[in-house]
């Protein structure tokens, strides 16, 4: 009798939860709602509101986009001073939860002496952003998020640790992978040649160095002194392939391959806004890795 109380009561149970609406959070960053669905699963309903393919660095809410956020639960953020907008959100949105997930995550600086920088508010000697580039920063970020949806959904707790346990096992397979492909780079070849100043956390993490260049992304109309100062860098440099963003300049990336002799590689995904197969963290690794490594590896 009592064996079959306990199952009338699961039962019961999981058709009220079955009915219940999932959790509305908003994110500022797309790799922020892939990661808030990896960890809320089926319990999260999650508005991107950057979508597929945008770009956070110049995203700014708009009134649809702040009435999502005010119907949300929770607001994620990337943080670092990346979302410049979050001071004037918050007191928009005095009754909505706001964190920004890389808060508790340790920091690296952009370098003082860097060739190159492109974001705004993000130049030499401030804050690098950019911590989503380093697995192991993203899986302590998805522990992050599944305590701050339990806070919100006290009954889900058990659910939010183990998804963001899961995923934290995947992303230990992928950082092996990712090691295992980076290895059959050289280390004098262990240079990443980008406009986007971006990958300090993944060269931390690999062992490599990044030399950020102007002419390779798709926000620059380069002048003639940046394309020289440019090409000046990659010959100083002595790397054998550049790394542009999707839409970069042809005319700027056909200049200095000339110049240098660099070959132009496929392009690298700074800020997770992939687009279809490239799109969500685990993709970008893998097209980023897998780019590096057919262009730099000993042939």
């Amino acid at each position: 009798m009592k064996q079959f109380f306990r199952i009338w009561i699961g039962f019961v149970f999981g058709i009220c939860m079955a009915g219940a609406a999932p959790l509305q959070v908003s994110a500022l960053h797309p790799l922020m709602a892939d990661l808030a669905r990896q960890v809320g699963g089926e319990r999260v309903r999650v508005f991107d509101m950057v979508g597929e393919g945008g770009n956070p660095h110049r995203f700014e809410p708009r009134p649809a986009d702040m009435s999502k956020m005010r119907d949300s639960v929770l607001v994620l953020a990337a943080g670092k001073n990346m979302e410049s907008y979050l001071g004037r959100l918050r007191e928009s949105l005095a009754e909505v939860t706001i964190l920004e997930v890389g808060h508790t995550i340790p920091s690296l600086m952009v370098g003082k002496d860097e060739v190159y920088s492109c974001c705004p508010n993000h130049g030499a000697g401030s804050l690098d952003p950019h911590w989503w580039h380093s697995i192991s920063n993203m899986s302590r970020a998805a522990r992050v998020v599944a305590t701050a949806l339990a806070e919100k959904d006290p009954d889900g707790k058990a659910i939010y640790q183990a998804n963001a346990s899961a995923y934290g096992k995947r992303l230990d397979e992928l950082k092996r992978w990712a090691k295992s492909e980076l290895a059959k780079v050289p280390r004098g070849q262990r240079k990443l040649v980008t406009a986007h100043n971006a990958f300090a956390y993944f060269a931390h993490e690999f062992g490599f160095q990044v030399i950020a260049v102007a002419g390779l992304n798709q926000e620059q109309d380069t002048a003639p002194k940046e394309l020289a100062a440019t090409i000046e860098a990659v010959r100083k440099s002595g790397v054998s392939a550049v790394f542009p963003e999707e839409g970069a300049s042809k005319k700027s990336l056909e200049s200095i391959s000339k110049a240098t002799g660099a070959k132009i590689a496929s392009p690298l995904i700074a800020d997770g806004n992939g687009h279809g197969k490239s799109s969500g963290f685990e993709s970008m690794i893998r097209q980023n890795v897998t780019s590096i490594t057919q262009a730099l590896a000993a042939q």
